[in-house]
């Protein structure tokens, strides 16, 4: 009896308490309204929790002095990219972590940035910022350890219910990427283990320093490290935060702040030569940083001490101030560019842009910016000097004669000359071929003054951009010469879910230059690439119309004073390739050069020097 009493009196004090929160919730819905929590409230407290469990999992590890600076994933489901990217320093040579190709190799100039990826087993993933993953291989049966590669493998395999799985299971015959285990030593460097135990690990090769290669002895990383200080220093690595996470960014952008309106910084970055004023502007992506770099290497030693960068990718800016870069620049963004939408949303500005000509693609936006920055300095009175990040200005001279030529444009040549052939990269440098170049030019490199003639180019150019998507070195040399270089003029798309392509009634048809490889033909179409679609007469009538309706004049920069890629190619041995000269006289290193570019995938061709070209260490050459 005493027991059902009790009941009956929970029972009541029950529906007490129900009366009471229902007039409490009245109350509320009438001083704040209807605020009807969503549907799905239950499972978004339930992840709130789960984040917090697997937070303090994982505290214990973050405040560990071993582990590194590197963030652990903020959630435990979906993406667990930070956003933060890192370079990484052999601490015995200096030399940098560098993906070349597929290879990853140790190079004094050139470094990748990598991120670091948390697993639920406390090791890391390493990747590029391209997407490339990290996997060094067994050891080999030989005693020569394998060196450190870059393989593709699909993001999405990283993610387990709780972040990246340990290991990672190999997918459909590939190799997966490979695990390593960070722990930090008395001077802040690193080792990089590949095994928890230390008895592998990542180490500067002996033999070859550009290689990186699995090592190992009787006791691992342990015995190398108490035995042989210098085996222990080839085997640590300085890891120097580039760029910092998503979570900071967000949280610094968010902070008010005064800035400097874009007319401000154009006259912060203009310099006065021969009585005009100049700017020297540039673009890239954090993809380009280290090319950067060397950039700014080569201003100061040819005496420019400032220039005007457009960030393609919110965090270039930031990062080059984290590099220390030695010049000083003013940084534009695209909402400076003041575009329509359909030309300024990118979802993604990775290190590898989309190398489409159509006008959805992030490359063809990036170069729309880039014209448009050029016309938006022009509106302020200042000649733009526009150079590639892998032009490198070699002499004093460059800037002053280029202020001083007479026509509305001064444009670098992109002709090929020499013994350069890679048809693949460089189309038309194969010697039989280059004469379909002679009239090409390089919108990588350009003078433009600042005069009304000069602003209608760079408008018309933009325009040709947006009518028949096309790039902007196209448009220039179809603005100039009435043809593109490899691209075909398409219709502008009119439908968004019209994704066919549409040749245009206004141009002809291209050249076509077969591929050269033995199963390339015009049939299949491999390696065929189109050349100089040119204009039909009445539009190229109309285009040198305007030509002189605005007394528009132009000219193409020597080659022998502004190489090209194929120079560089052509002169290495004679001249490029060699080192400083004892006395640093311009006869015996960079000659008669002002700059060279080193386009048409040349890169690749000084990122394998041993680092003995000259190139590769700016310095003044009187």
């Amino acid at each position: 009896a005493a027991r059902r009493a009790g009941a009956r009196m929970g029972q009541r004090g029950a529906r007490l308490l129900l009366v009471l929160a229902w007039a409490c919730l009245c109350v509320r819905s009438q001083l704040v309204g209807d605020q009807t929590p969503p549907l799905d409230e239950p499972r978004a407290l339930a992840e709130t929790n789960r984040e917090h469990r697997y937070a303090r999992r994982h505290s214990a590890a973050a405040s560990n002095p071993r582990t590194p600076e590197v963030p652990v994933p903020p959630r435990p489901h979906g993406p667990v990219d930070t956003g933060a990217r890192w370079r990484i320093e052999v601490v015995r040579s200096g030399r940098y972590l560098y993906r070349n190709g597929l290879e990853v190799i140790g190079t004094n100039q050139f470094f990748s940035l990598f991120e670091f990826r948390r697993t639920r087993g406390g090791a890391y993933y390493i990747a590029d910022h391209a997407g490339k993953w990290l996997h060094v291989g067994p050891a080999s049966a030989s005693g020569r350890g394998p060196s450190l590669q870059a393989i593709d493998y699909s993001e999405l395999d990283l993610l387990g219910p709780d972040g990246p799985a340990d290991p990672m299971p190999g997918l459909s015959g590939k190799v997966a990427p490979s695990l390593f285990w960070l722990e930090e030593q008395a001077g802040g460097a690193y080792a990089l283990k590949l095994s928890a135990d230390g008895k592998r690990y990542l180490s500067e090769d002996a033999a070859d320093p550009r290689r990186l290669v699995a090592a190992g002895g009787d006791g691992g990383w342990l015995w190398s490290k108490m035995s042989n200080a210098a085996a222990s220093a080839k085997a640590l690595f300085h890891l120097e935060r580039v760029v910092a996470s998503t979570v900071e960014r967000e949280k610094q952008s968010a902070a008010p702040s005064a800035g400097l309106s874009f007319n401000d910084k154009v006259q912060r970055v203009t310099m006065q030569m021969g009585g005009r004023a100049v700017v020297l502007a540039t673009y890239h992506n954090i993809g380009m940083l280290d090319w950067a770099n060397l950039f700014w290497g080569w201003l100061r030693a040819s005496g420019i001490d400032r220039f005007f960068l457009l960030e393609l990718d919110g965090v270039t800016c930031q990062a080059a101030k984290n590099l220390n870069c030695s010049v000083h620049f003013e940084c534009a963004t695209s909402a400076d560019m003041q575009l329509p939408p359909e030309l300024s949303n990118i979802k993604q500005a990775s290190a590898l842009a989309d190398w489409g000509t159509t006008a959805e693609s992030a490359y063809f936006k990036f170069l729309r910016w880039k014209l448009r920055f050029v016309e938006l300095i022009l509106l302020q009175g200042s000649d733009v000097l526009m150079a590639d990040a892998d032009v490198l200005i070699l002499s004093p001279r460059f800037l002053p004669e280029l202020a001083q030529m007479g026509p509305d444009l001064v444009i670098s040549s992109d002709a090929r000359q020499g013994i350069y052939d890679d048809n693949i990269h460089c189309p038309c440098s194969h010697p039989m071929y280059q004469r379909y170049t002679s009239d090409w030019v390089c919108a990588g490199l350009f003078y433009v003054r600042a005069t009304s003639a000069a602003r209608w180019f760079v408008r018309e150019a933009q325009k040709m951009m947006d009518e028949y998507s096309i790039t902007d070195q196209d448009a220039i040399q179809a603005v100039l010469t009435g043809h593109t270089q490899v691209a075909i003029p398409q219709e502008k798309k009119r439908l968004v879910n019209d994704t066919r392509p549409k040749a245009v009634s206004n141009w002809l048809k291209p050249l076509w230059l077969e591929g050269l490889g033995a199963t390339e033909n015009l049939r299949n179409m491999r390696g065929s690439q189109p050349l100089n679609s040119p204009m039909k007469e009445a539009l190229w009538l109309r285009t040198l119309d305007k030509h002189r309706l605005k007394n528009f004049k132009w000219a193409t920069m020597p080659l022998e004073h502004y190489g090209n890629g194929p120079v560089l190619v052509d002169q290495w041995e004679s001249r490029f390739g060699r080192g400083h000269s004892a006395d640093g006289d311009d006869a015996s290193s960079a000659g008669p050069f002002r700059s060279i570019h080193a386009n048409c995938n040349t890169k690749t061709w000084l990122a394998q020097d041993s680092g003995r070209s000259f190139l590769l260490h700016p310095k003044p050459l009187h």
